[in-house]
């Protein structure tokens, strides 16, 4: 049986992140990283529709309830990663060595993760590999042994063609990922989840995060209309705004 790879990772929900005078208050609530949920969602979506089976790779943060929520979309498995200390190469190399080890013919993630934006890993693991990346897929159908997607460039979309296996990182207009019913919440407890340990070494390391804090002048323009307007344009000028 083929099998299709969802690629996710668990962060801190990002609607929920305070900034506080001391930095950034990251005791929040932990979720999948959106676009990683619509990764989740076009795998079970292939799974459906052409007999694959569908397993899911998290590394970083094994929070088990997002992992349950992963299985309760459809995945049939999760291979947790743990690992203390994560860069792009280091996740990279860890998830490369569990794809080997699967009869794949697509592996899919997001295009970015919430919380760094990189929007290089997919690249990097698809380098790793050995096989063709296909980025910004905004819809992907399979033919035979191969692969046809569209790819949303912003200005325009492009539609390519790969043979398989390939590495795809979707945005998210792909789909809607579900919503799991109390049914398959209830099943996801009896799917399996192998555990990982990893001790690779980041080559990057985080030394400090600070926000980005925008210090309002709070400059306040009184009077009549066309006289506030008249001060608030030579105001302008003077700030070099116009």
């Amino acid at each position: 049986m083929s099998t299709v790879v969802a690629l996710f990772k668990i962060v801190p929900d990002d609607t929920l992140i305070r900034i506080t005078p001391n930095g950034i208050d990251l005791n929040v609530p932990l979720k999948i990283s959106t676009y990683d949920k619509n990764a989740i969602e076009e795998a079970v979506r292939i799974k459906e529709k052409y007999g694959f089976k569908a397993i899911g790779i998290t590394a970083g943060i094994t929070d088990r309830k997002s992992i349950r929520e992963a299985l309760a979309m459809g995945l049939d498995e999760v291979i947790s990663l743990e690992m203390r200390e994560m860069d792009v190469q280091s996740v990279a190399e860890n998830v490369a060595e569990q794809i080997k080890g699967v009869n794949f013919k697509l592996v899919i993630g997001g295009e970015t993760t919430t919380d760094s934006s990189g929007g290089v890993f997919i690249p990097y693991l698809a380098s790793l590999l050995g096989y063709p990346a296909i980025t910004y897929v905004r819809s992907l159908t399979l033919i035979e042994n191969k692969v046809r997607a569209e790819r949303n460039l912003t200005s325009f979309s492009q539609i390519v063609e790969s043979d398989l296996p390939a590495i795809i990182s979707v945005v998210g207009e792909i789909n809607t990922p579900r919503i799991p019913s109390v049914k398959q919440i209830l099943e996801s407890q009896k799917k399996p989840v192998r555990t990982v340990q990893c001790n690779s070494s980041s080559k990057i390391k985080i030394v400090s995060l600070t926000p980005y804090v925008i210090q309002r002048k709070k400059v306040i323009i009184e009077g009549k209309m066309e006289e506030a307007v008249e001060k608030l344009i030579q105001y302008l000028k003077e700030e070099n705004a116009l």
